[in-house]
């Protein structure tokens, strides 16, 4: 595994989170980090949240979102098709 920053990937398909109706009726705001792993080909394997928003919906909706995304694909001296990438990708829920 292999962690990598936002700046070294680019999305093909960005996570498109879908703002929980209930959470906007209660006033539910935050940032949720996904720890989202890809594939070499750039596909979300799994995710799991990093750092919650503090609400469960939220988090949820984040998560669903991220898996999925894709990015393009990595390209790097010693890595197989086994080898996945790690990116902390935070997803910002603001009622506008």
């Amino acid at each position: 595994m292999l962690e990598i920053t936002q700046g070294e990937t680019e999305y093909i398909r960005p996570p498109k989170p879908v703002y929980p109706s209930r959470s906007k009726n209660s006033g539910e705001t935050g940032v949720v980090i996904i720890a989202v792993y890809y594939s070499t080909a750039g596909h979300a394997k799994r995710a799991e949240v990093f750092k919650s928003s503090g609400f469960e919906r939220l988090d949820r909706a984040a998560l669903e979102a991220v898996l999925a995304s894709q990015v393009t694909p990595f390209r790097r001296a010693g890595v197989n098709e086994d080898t996945q990438f790690l990116l902390k990708a935070p997803i910002n829920f603001v009622l506008e």
